[in-house]
């Protein structure tokens, strides 16, 4: 140990440096801390000088990052971590670990939500922190064990297990249905108030695509609500405000439970899907692979 000893840098800078580089913030890690910004700042210059590299860029109000910086940042927030949950442990082995997911507003919102009971019950010492964002964050660098996301299965540095199929479908309430114009097939959508995820990301699978590939078009302007929220947008069909794309998959179960219903048979889909993903060479702890393996059973049943 005498060598490891004089290769390490002191403990306190690192713990230090993992509240800033989390933050990007001298002052936010400060607070966390309970220490002065200034006694940051000097522990960051000393691991600096302990490390011969600058580990932040000092932007006026602001931090980045450097190469060497985002390089400690992943190895310090992953041992810092592993030495807290075995601490833990140790210390009360009842109280069992934490998995930290992601999953973005939709996925969160109606696939994984509504079944973390059936974890919770299964492994009821297990600790589970969510993060929702559409904008996916760089899960290593945020101390993210495993996350849900929509796509085609490449990211870099992720590992990627396809879960289920993703396709568009028409759905609405049953309520907003009796009441409604005829709809017995695409065309008739322009007749109807269409309830359209606006933002540039989501235009290659809006109304506007998704009509296209059935010679219809869209109503009149007048008759198009956007939302900026997929959420929202599934809580509005919901409330019988109007037609939604619903994604296959995250609408299942409420179209089974009666809340939406699917008045047409045509979908289109992108070739997407929904994968379970997790930073690649990066050791799973046994409450990770529980979690890992039980979202893997879940999508099974969907198939079912």
């Amino acid at each position: 140990m005498r060598n490891l000893r004089f290769k390490l840098p002191p403990l306190n800078s690192l713990v230090i440096f993992e509240a800033a580089a989390r933050h990007l913030s001298f002052t936010l890690a400060g607070e966390e801390l309970l220490i002065s910004r200034e006694a940051v700042s000097r522990q960051i210059r000393s691991l600096e000088s302990f490390v011969g590299q600058k580990l932040f860029v000092r932007l006026h109000r602001a931090l980045e990052l450097t190469e060497a910086g985002l390089k400690l940042q992943a190895t310090v927030s992953d041992s810092l971590g592993a030495i807290a949950d075995t601490s833990s442990a140790l210390i009360d082995p009842k109280a069992g670990s934490s998995v930290v997911v992601t999953a973005s507003v939709a996925i969160a919102s109606f696939w994984l939500t509504p079944r973390l009971p059936v974890f919770r019950a299964a492994y009821p010492d297990t600790t589970i922190r969510m993060t929702v964002v559409d904008r996916p964050d760089d899960m290593r660098h945020a101390g993210i064990n495993i996350g849900l996301r929509y796509g085609d299965g490449t990211w870099p540095g992720l590992s990627a297990i396809r879960l289920f199929d993703v396709d568009s479908i028409p759905v609405c309430s049953a309520d907003y249905l009796a009441t409604a114009p005829e709809l017995a097939g695409p065309q008739d959508l322009c007749r109807h108030t269409l309830l359209n995820l606006d933002g540039p990301t989501h235009v290659p699978e809006g109304w506007a695509w998704w009509l296209d590939a059935f010679g219809a078009r869209l109503p009149e302007p007048s008759q198009v609500i956007g939302f900026d929220n997929y959420a929202t947008i599934i809580q509005a069909a919901m409330n019988g405000q109007g037609v939604a794309l619903g994604f296959s998959g995250l609408v299942d179960d409420l179209m089974e439970r009666g809340q939406l219903i699917a008045p047409l048979a045509e979908r289109r889909g992108r070739g997407l899907g929904v994968y379970l993903v997790i930073p690649e060479e990066t050791p799973m702890s046994t409450s990770t692979r529980q979690f890992h393996d039980w979202l893997l059973d879940e999508a099974r049943q969907l198939d079912n």
